[in-house]
């Protein structure tokens, strides 16, 4: 789907053009942002939002319905709302406005976006919409691995309405192939308490008809009630966050 977008590639020292990075839905060690937007924290970063996994399409409306300069659009951008889209999202508008005047007090600001958006569900109506942004502001794309980058290569304004944005009521994970070496599930001190799981466990964790037997690991650079799996084998599971069962 990405490949409709993008065009050209550059190597990670591409983000040395810039004088401020954000980065949205991006989980990788080897990007150190001014922002970082995502459902997991990240330590190597001046500043972080965190959002609602599984609810990107709802925070790609947000960052059209504030950046967007078209006026083609804005009949679209009118009817969207803003209110509920803050609220699904977990993120407010001022948090939205506060990343408005960061982008304008920069002369040279890129958003980096991370594969949680393109291997979404809902990526079509997601590309779409940071389509039509590339007038307004600097956009790329993190590959899944986090060794290239790209651009988006055409303007698409055939812009759906927002799906209904999902609720995350269970046990929720990223799958990771990068980060740890061994495969084992890493959690927080709230993960622990939430979902009853102790360091030292060994325990099976099981989403979309796959199973892993793994050690659980409790790591202090975590928060939040979102668990990592690392695996040390890179497996095609399309949009990484998932809702799991674990098993002792």
């Amino acid at each position: 789907m990405i490949k409709d977008y993008i065009d050209s590639k550059f190597s990670i020292d591409y983000l040395s053009n810039f004088d401020f990075v954000v980065t949205l839905g991006v989980y990788s060690k080897d990007i150190n942002s001014d922002i970082c937007i995502n459902p997991l924290f990240d330590k190597n970063t001046k500043l972080y939002i965190g959002y609602e996994a599984g609810t990107e399409e709802g925070i790609s409306a947000l960052f059209l319905h504030d950046f967007c300069k078209s006026i083609e659009l804005r009949d679209y951008i009118n009817m969207l709302d803003y209110g509920h889209l803050t609220s699904e999202t977990n993120i407010s508008e001022e948090e939205m406005q506060d990343l408005k005047r960061s982008f304008t007090e920069h002369q040279k600001s890129l958003l980096l976006i991370g594969s949680n958006f393109y291997t979404h569900s809902r990526s079509y109506n997601i590309l779409n919409m940071f389509s039509c942004l590339t007038e307004s502001m600097n956009i790329a794309f993190l590959s899944i691995n986090a060794d290239e980058i790209y651009t988006i290569k055409h303007k698409i304004k055939d812009i759906e309405p927002i799906d209904n944005l999902p609720e995350n009521n269970g046990c929720m994970v990223y799958i990771d192939s990068m980060l740890y070496a061994q495969p084992a599930l890493y959690f927080s001190s709230e993960f622990a308490k939430a979902w009853k799981v102790n360091n030292g466990d060994i325990v099976e964790v099981s989403f979309d008809g796959f199973k892993i037997q793994v050690n659980a690991i409790l790591d202090s650079s975590l928060r939040g009630v979102i668990g990592v799996i690392g695996l040390d084998k890179e497996i095609d599971v399309g949009y990484r966050y998932k809702q799991v069962l674990i098993t002792k």
